[in-house]
């Protein structure tokens, strides 16, 4: 049987946009929020009955949280489309026999815009 868990997070980053036209060229900061959806099944489950530790979220806001600008520590625009590939591919590189989704929302005060990617 298939399982599908959820967990969501939040970080503060700061980035710019190189080669933006627009104010996001600036260095300026956001609260990020991050989501993800792990999708298994029920034979992948641990001895303790977990299919993917809640607690790897954390290890993942920590590499973004107030860590300085993020299209420097990327190497590259960190758009929240870059950052939702970035985290996508570490998770399936770390846990390959898994399935996810992530959600980054650049914004989530005054309105939600977020890029995602996944397997579902």
């Amino acid at each position: 049987m298939k399982i599908t868990i959820h967990t969501e997070g939040w970080f503060d980053a700061a980035h710019h946009l190189e080669g933006h036209g627009g104010p996001c060229a600036n260095l300026h900061g956001h609260t990020y929020k991050l989501e993800i959806w792990v999708r298994g099944d029920e034979t992948q489950l641990n001895k303790t009955g977990i299919l993917w530790d809640f607690g790897y979220l954390k290890t993942l806001i920590m590499i973004f949280d107030h860590k300085g600008d993020l299209t420097e520590i990327m190497g590259k625009n960190s758009t929240a489309e870059n950052q939702v590939l970035s985290i996508y591919r570490s998770l399936l590189s770390a846990f390959p026999s898994l399935q996810f989704k992530v959600r980054v929302y650049e914004q989530i005060q005054p309105k939600e815009s977020w890029a995602e990617v996944g397997d579902f």
